[in-house]
């Protein structure tokens, strides 16, 4: 009669396995180790919202800003009296504010800031909504960007540049 053998399991498979499990415990650590250490070394600093935050802190020193307009205020701040090319200018934005409205209709966004600094640059700041609702496409986009400016360009002598920021940030896409 023969006997039958039993066919054991081999050590080195068990071996593999447990190496493999190893190796992916370390990696998880690893990288969540470097993660906390190299954090910082990774912050993005926008020159444009260094230069924003520079000259807002310069005009709160000041009292008030002398070279630029806010659409919306702070409601800390006492108005000044302005003199009638301020009131032109800020009739101004509230044209542009109209035209960007119509543009951002149907993403549902809320405009959160809309600024023009003394170069002529309009800073628009919308709410995080943008890159939740927007489906379309980079030629979408585009046309956004491009509805804007223009509309913007037609009503808004002195507009130089166009700088759209989200919650208070460069993006470089809506979606």
């Amino acid at each position: 009669m023969k006997k039958s053998r039993r066919i054991k399991r081999r050590p080195e498979k068990r071996g593999r396995g447990l190496f493999l499990f190893f190796l992916v415990i370390a990696f998880a650590a690893s990288t969540g180790a470097s993660y906390f250490y190299l954090k910082e070394r990774f912050v993005f600093e926008s020159s444009f919202i260094a230069d924003i935050e520079a000259r807002q802190d310069l005009a709160a020193k000041q009292g008030r800003e002398k070279g630029s307009l806010r659409l919306y205020g702070d409601s800390g701040r006492k108005q000044d009296d302005q003199d009638s090319a301020v009131l032109r200018k800020d009739t101004l934005l509230v044209v542009a504010e109209d035209i960007i409205r119509k543009y951002v209709k149907p993403y549902s966004v809320r405009l959160l800031d809309l600024y023009m600094d003394k170069e002529g640059v309009i800073y628009i700041d919308f709410g995080g909504e943008l890159i939740k609702n927007f489906k379309g496409d980079a030629l979408e986009e585009l046309r956004i960007i491009a509805g804007l400016y223009r509309g913007i360009k037609s009503t808004v002598p002195g507009f130089t540049a166009l700088k759209i920021l989200i919650e208070g940030r460069e993006t470089e896409s809506f979606g």
